[in-house]
């Protein structure tokens, strides 16, 4: 008798599905399964060029897509803001692509647009950055758009005028916003106005008022300089072709003396002060827990960022599992270290339901506490370099992301080297490490406490804890008379 086909089909699913079912009941699933293999990364040799005007080239091959990645590394950031202009390292980079010589923005942009490439301009606390990605076959058109913008820009007054008025208006919006109030007031509150990590990156109300263009030309003059930079370039390109091209684009960029610049230290905490921030009406409070903490350049850095992994680091962290998934405090909590090229901050943090804030501080410290007298278990490191492995080489897929990896090296003058070590000084990581680290950098009694959120609910219990002295502060983070 023949089957007709709908029957056939129908009798290959029930039977897919029952196989399926048995294979299910063969499950042990009181043991966790066992990880793969860790995956092995070795990153291509990076090849080194110098142009006569003192631009340093870096290139990786990569040539399994026909694209090209080009990250331009300028360094002087934020950091490099005048203590009187915070901003001026930010709005430099947002308007360096306005327009130069020969091309308005639209210009600029329908030559980047017109052959399927992306050109983005941006500034971090330890950094500006311009990044090109192009088809390799369009690289000849794209290069000389970058060259254009770094060499040739023109800081035009109106469209100054415009990116002025929108970070004035996004200032007064984070006036209103508990997250930001709670970011911008903890960094004031642990750096002061006298370090450049004590101010909005994005800049004040008061120094976008004052800014001008001759300020960006000056800050431009300065530090965007061939010598003071490095252009890392990732893609189906070759070392000797790239030469000749990037002479013949950028050999007119001209080098000058770059003043020298070390970020100064940071005030430690002396001693756990609870600062208050009211914003009544809040839906929830905004916690912030920490101290000026490490630079990127400390030898710590494996063991810190392992220990902290289990601490806030991930989804799975004590402090999430704890303030989260145990007490429902709230939606997220976390904690980070902030490595930068000074002492960045260690930050736990989290929005905490407004009648929770109290007993979340408890928790908070509960966990810091915990950390540092108990350090972790076996299994526990175990995991955590499991998840720190199985995430490495995901950052090394595309041109891009090489590049983007790339830039910390140069950024942080970390050895060359230093990705194809990663998974190694990972593993080197021992218990002893955890504890050492955990005992060094978690003194939870020299710690900054900022809470953002409606006073009249949350600062009778604050204050019972006795966590130590009240500071009521403005949104800005400044002591109140």
């Amino acid at each position: 008798m023949r089957m007709n086909m709908k029957h056939f089909i129908c009798t290959l699913i029930a039977g897919c599905i029952l196989t399926a079912a048995v294979q299910a009941q063969d499950i042990d699933r009181s043991v966790k399964p066992s990880g793969k293999p860790a995956p092995k990364v070795t990153l291509p040799k990076i090849q080194k060029a110098k142009l006569t005007n003192g631009l340093n080239v870096w290139l990786v091959e990569h040539h399994e897509l026909p694209n090209v990645a080009l990250n331009l590394v300028i360094q002087a950031g934020a950091d490099h803001d005048p203590l009187t202009m915070p901003g001026l390292a930010s709005i430099t980079a947002d308007m360096i692509d306005e327009a130069t010589t020969t091309k308005d923005a639209l210009q600029i942009s329908d030559a980047v647009e017109s052959i399927g490439a992306s050109l983005n301009t941006s500034s971090n606390p330890d950094g500006s950055y311009l990044t090109l990605n192009t088809l390799t076959k369009h690289l000849d058109k794209a290069l000389p758009v970058l060259a254009d913008v770094v060499m040739n820009p023109t800081f035009p007054p109106k469209d100054f005028e415009r990116i002025r008025k929108q970070r004035l208006g996004q200032l007064i919006q984070q006036k209103d916003q508990p997250v930001a109030i709670a970011n911008n007031s903890y960094a004031r509150i642990l750096y002061g106005a006298n370090h450049p990590y004590g101010s909005n990156p994005s800049g004040t109300e008061t120094s976008l008022k004052a800014m001008t263009t001759d300020d960006l030309k000056k800050f431009y003059t300065t530090y965007y300089r061939p010598n003071s930079a490095t252009l890392i370039i990732v893609g189906d390109v070759r070392l000797d072709d790239m030469t000749a091209k990037l002479e013949k684009a950028l050999g007119g960029w001209k080098q000058a003396d770059v003043p020298p610049f070390t970020v100064p230290p940071a005030a430690a905490v002396d001693m756990r002060r609870v600062y208050l921030i009211d914003k009544p009406g809040a839906p929830q409070s905004e916690v912030r827990i920490g101290y000026p903490a490490l630079a990127r350049s400390t030898p710590d850095y494996f063991p810190v960022l392992e220990m902290n992994r289990l601490l806030g680091g991930q989804f799975t962290s004590r402090i999430n599992l704890n303030l989260r998934e145990k007490h429902g405090y709230t939606y997220g909590a976390r904690s980070a270290f902030n490595f930068q090229k000074g002492a960045g901050p260690f930050t736990a943090s989290g929005g905490i339901v407004t009648e929770k804030t109290d007993s979340s501080l408890i928790e908070f410290f509960n966990e810091i506490n915990l950390m540092k007298e108990k350090g972790m278990s076996a299994s526990e490191l175990e995991f955590v370099k499991k998840g720190l492995v199985g995430n490495f080489a995901l950052g090394f897929e595309t041109p891009a992301q090489i590049a983007g990896s790339l830039q910390n090296i140069v950024l942080y003058g970390l050895p060359e080297d230093y990705f194809n070590n990663y998974l190694q000084n990972i593993e080197a990581v021992k218990l002893d490490d955890i504890q050492r680290v955990a005992a060094k950098y978690l003194d939870a009694s020299k710690m900054a406490v900022v809470v953002v959120g409606d006073l009249a609910k949350i600062k009778d219990g604050v204050e019972k804890l006795n966590l130590g002295k009240t500071v009521m502060t403005d949104l800005d983070g400044n002591p109140m008379p």
